[in-house]
């Protein structure tokens, strides 16, 4: 490529097309685009990191566990949130993930330490009766307000929102298998899942509203 010094623009020919000046034959390097820094290397480093650190305290906690207190087993409580924190920095705060995966993987993570500290401390349940519905609803609530907040990107948000659509009803399978016995924290997840269904559906774009009907094949 030549650059013509009077015009200013760039041609592969000896003369410029502009002023028709004949150009050097000095041949110049373009940089179309920057070069590309990815990170991905350093940020896997510290996801290693961050690995390493929560075995050591696991393996460290379960050890001093075993040797002081071996009939009272308190290291879940330390398993638990630590696996919850290891999962919390790697895959929500260094990932490139998608915010709505990181919304449901909260949830699923955050109910899965919950009913370890639940059964730790003697299984009362209160993790499946109260906390679990309620996370549930409050991700869903999440999700909602991404997609009233940017519209032109409901698509990227469907297959979550319906997601989290069908966790609203896991709380009262919960019910129904005997797994759980308060009934109305799991009926209200329910509801409120069956409200944004048809939330969905009736203030919905026919755009978005075929987009429903081609995924679940109706």
């Amino acid at each position: 490529m030549h650059r013509c010094s009077n015009c200013g623009v760039w041609t592969a020919h000896r003369n410029c097309p502009l002023c028709k000046r004949q150009l050097t034959d000095r041949i110049a390097s373009l940089n179309m685009y920057p070069p590309y820094q990815s990170d991905a290397k350093y940020r896997n480093l510290k996801q290693r990191v961050f690995l390493f650190i929560a075995i050591f305290i696991i393996s460290s906690s379960l050890l001093i566990n075993l040797l002081t207190t071996p009939d009272q087993l308190w290291v879940f409580y330390i398993v638990g949130p630590v696996l919850y924190a290891l999962l919390f920095i790697n895959h929500t705060i260094l990932s490139k993930a998608h915010v709505g995966s990181k919304i449901i993987f909260q949830v699923l993570a955050l109910s899965a330490m919950l009913v370890v500290i639940d059964v730790a401390g003697g299984s009362t349940r209160w993790s499946i009766h109260y906390v679990i519905p309620f996370l549930v609803i409050l991700a869903t609530l999440m999700v909602t307000i991404i997609i009233l907040r940017k519209p032109m990107k409901w698509r990227e948000y469907l297959g979550y929102m319906m997601t989290m659509i069908f966790l609203g009803f896991i709380p009262v399978l919960l019910f129904l298998s005997a797994l759980s016995y308060v009934l109305w924290p799991s009926a209200v997840t329910a509801l409120y899942a069956l409200l944004t269904f048809i939330g969905m559906g009736l203030f919905a774009n026919k755009t978005m509203k075929n987009e429903i009907v081609r995924r679940f094949h109706f």
